[in-house]
């Protein structure tokens, strides 16, 4: 079985953007994605960003309130406030969010974790309860001025 793994993006510029290419990316690669925010507000929001985000793909997504559940199979990115599996997941993106619930967690090959610059202490706390969820490899990039560099937590 290979790794789970974790990558950390520590942004200096706009969640949105950073989140929505890496959202792109993952479904070109197949990846189903529980992305996992704050409230409904945040779901709202970054749910109608995605539908208008790219316009060389369209990547089904949808939520509680926008979706039949029994037609989340068809949604390749779930956003939700809470650990829902009714798209079957492989991978967990968040803000940076204090996950209270970790043995949920072994689900998810895959997670995704965008924290700004300045909260790396809370990244590192993260870090640790990922590691003892059985996430062995883990990443860092940094962004500074548009361009990334591989780092350490």
């Amino acid at each position: 079985m290979p790794d789970k793994n974790v990558t950390f993006y520590s942004i200096d510029s706009e969640f949105l953007q950073v989140a929505c290419k890496l959202i792109e990316k993952m479904y070109l690669s197949g990846e189903r994605i529980l992305f996992l925010c704050d409230n409904e507000e945040e779901i709202s929001f970054y749910n109608s960003k995605l539908w208008t985000f790219s316009k060389l793909s369209f990547i089904p997504s949808g939520n509680e309130k926008s979706i039949f559940i029994e037609d989340a199979k068809f949604c390749y990115i779930w956003f939700s406030t809470n650990m829902a599996f009714y798209n079957e997941p492989t991978c967990l993106l968040h803000n940076g969010l204090e996950i209270l619930n970790y043995k949920n967690l072994e689900r998810f090959k895959k997670i995704v974790d965008i924290f700004r610059c300045d909260s790396i202490s809370d990244a590192k706390a993260r870090s640790i309860f990922y590691e003892e969820s059985g996430f062995s490899v883990q990443r860092l990039w940094i962004q500074s001025q548009a361009s990334w560099t591989a780092g350490n937590l």
